[in-house]
């Protein structure tokens, strides 16, 4: 099975059928009131917060039923009124979940409302509809992951579509149609453009506030009280970078369970996010929505369902997370800084955000954007990665340093954590990175051999000019050896890391895969860096093995890049060694080997 075909079945157990089915009942103080029984002009009330944690309340009024053939099925428009309302300019983004009573029972919580309308308006998604995302299975990370199972839910309804349409970039009717509640999700600890880009992965605005993050150890209450109407969040990042986003608790079942939003976070499905509380600092007025900005101030659950019709999870229960730390130094100012930030544990999605997120923070402790060269000493840990595994490499750019470094990082972050042998729980990644705004690269500026004939496997000696930018030239010296089955004119090849080095030819013709997590760091760790000098003869002769059976053909073709680079520094034929500098440039001369 190839690593794509494994990457999508594990998506489609991770959205529809994977894990242990929810029980399907939910049950709240007071009960429930289905949207059918409702009559236009009834007259409810909202419980939500505008400012802290303080919870206060609004009278709604019902105008219609909206009947769907989507998930939600239906939806009610309301109308909201009151000295609440009136202050925070109408229904805000973020009073998404806000629980929504008629005689004391639960009808749904207000999801929708309109842009550059009147804000008093708003459509509440039925708690029936909420409910119904306990039909679907968690799948909930652990130490020792069971076994997947395919199990259908409970509920024959798969509709993974709101009634309603979303804002859409260039839809001309984006000003008509109902959108999310939700308030845009807040971040802070990197520049804007990485925000712009984490925008794009997930789908949602991003207000991006000043500031360098907020508090990495959140504190955790492990048997919370929680109350219809108070504000909650859904934390993505937090430390010193955050990004979570903020709207208000449904209801919570007796056995712990909860409903919240009444609209989607993300629509993964089953998911892992840590639910949070969160203080309201204030309700921002907009012509478009007015928008309440949160922060998260303490851990109280898990949110394992993300599905059309809210979020719901678990208070006393909690998700497994990522560690993600960064040690900067910067050589020109000699100042040395260390970030370090946790996310939620959804490889799938965060091998995306992570890279960014690491990318914006160097943009802001660097505090420019541009030119230079890098360091970078990466390490790998969790699971059954008891030592971790590690890298390091050289990089160098003339316009954008920080966007060049890291995309190495976003390659190998993706591989190990999505690799197809077994999951890394806890995940940690720990960068550690040397910059300066000087070009430290040198150049392969001349090559010259001591022999312009060797016998087979017969030595001589390259002597390798290097010139630092804008220094004087130093030489290096190295001796290779011709391979011992080459005959004729051989090339020797003399070049930086990573330029012009050999694919994967076994992979890529399809000889063979790897196969297991140890082998594909072993490649990852035979890869060249971005500082080596690389030395190395290259044969046109017949083949090194002259196979007398298809068995020994397949075996030589089986071959990883590794293995053949290992059997060519055992014969002398490639040597290498590390520098402090990018090394660019390839130069070549020919060699002719001829028996004695």
């Amino acid at each position: 099975m190839s690593m794509k075909t494994l990457i999508l079945l594990l998506l489609a157990f991770n959205l529809f059928f994977a894990g242990s089915a929810c029980p399907s009942d939910f049950s709240v103080p007071g009960g429930t009131l289905p949207s059918g029984s409702l009559r236009e002009g009834a007259i409810g009330v909202a419980y939500t917060v505008v400012k802290g944690n303080e919870v206060v309340s609004f009278p709604v009024k019902v105008l219609s039923v909206m009947p769907s053939a989507r998930s939600p099925r239906n939806l009610i428009l309301v109308r909201a009124s009151g000295p609440v309302i009136e202050n925070t300019g109408g229904i805000a983004a973020g009073m998404s979940g806000s629980p929504v009573f008629i005689d004391g029972k639960l009808i749904g919580a207000i999801g929708y409302g309109w842009s550059f309308s009147e804000h008093q308006m708003g459509l509440v998604t039925p708690i029936e509809d909420m409910a119904e995302i306990w039909n679907w299975p968690d799948r909930v990370p652990s130490l020792n992951p069971p076994e997947l199972k395919l199990e259908d839910p409970s509920s024959g309804d798969v509709r993974l579509h709101a009634t309603v349409s979303f804002d859409q970039p260039g839809n001309e009717t984006e000003e008509k149609e109902a959108k999310e509640l939700s308030a845009p999700l807040t971040g802070s600890g990197y520049s804007p453009r990485s925000a712009k880009r984490i925008e794009d992965v997930i789908g949602h605005p991003v207000v991006l506030l000043p500031g360098g993050g907020g508090d990495l150890s959140l504190p955790v209450e492990y048997e919370p009280v929680l109350r219809p109407g108070e504000a909650v969040s859904v934390l993505v990042a937090w430390g010193d970078v955050s990004l979570a986003a903020t709207g208000t608790l449904t209801a919570i079942s007796k056995d712990g369970r909860f409903l919240a939003f009444a609209h989607p976070f993300t629509n993964r499905g089953a998911v892992a996010f840590p639910l949070a509380r969160a203080w309201i600092h204030q309700v921002v007025p907009s012509l478009d929505t007015p928008f309440k900005i949160g922060t998260p101030t303490s851990i109280v659950g898990i949110v394992t369902q993300d599905r059309p019709q809210g979020i719901g999870g678990f208070t006393g229960r909690f998700a497994p997370v990522m560690d993600i730390s960064l040690n900067f130094r910067d050589v020109d100012s000699g100042k040395e800084t260390f970030k370090r930030f946790k996310t939620a544990s959804d490889p799938f999605m965060m091998t995306k955000v992570i890279p960014e997120m690491v990318t914006g923070l160097v943009d802001n402790v660097w505090g420019r954007i541009g030119e230079g060269s890098a360091k970078i000493s990466l390490k790998i840990e969790g699971g059954k990665l008891v030592d971790g595994w590690r890298r390091t490499n050289m990089f160098f750019s003339t316009t954008d340093l920080a966007k060049t470094m890291f995309s190495e990082f976003t390659d190998l972050v993706n591989a190990v954590s999505l690799n197809p042998f077994f999951e890394i729980i806890p995940f940690g990644v720990h960068i550690d990175v040397e910059a300066t705004a000087d070009p430290r690269v040198v150049l392969i500026e001349d090559v010259s051999l001591s022999r312009k004939v060797v016998p087979p496997g017969g030595s001589f000696d390259v002597e390798i000019t290097l010139r630092p930018y804008r220094k004087e030239p130093v030489v290096h010296k190295m001796t290779l050896k011709a391979p011992g089955d080459a005959q004729g004119v051989c090339e020797v090849v003399v070049r930086g890391g990573g330029i012009e080095e050999p694919d994967q030819e076994s992979i890529l013709m399809g000889w063979r895969t790897i196969r297991s997590l140890d082998e594909l760091l072993k490649e990852f760790s035979a890869m060249e860096t971005n500082d080596e000098v690389v030395a190395e003869v290259r044969s046109f002769g017949p083949p090194r093995e002259d196979p007398s059976s298809l068995e020994a053909e397949e075996e030589l073709q089986r071959k990883l890049r590794s293995q053949r680079k290992e059997e060519k520094i055992r014969e002398g034929s490639f040597k290498s060694y590390r520098s402090n500098y990018y090394v660019d440039g390839l130069l070549r001369r020919m060699i002719r080997v001829v028996p004695e």
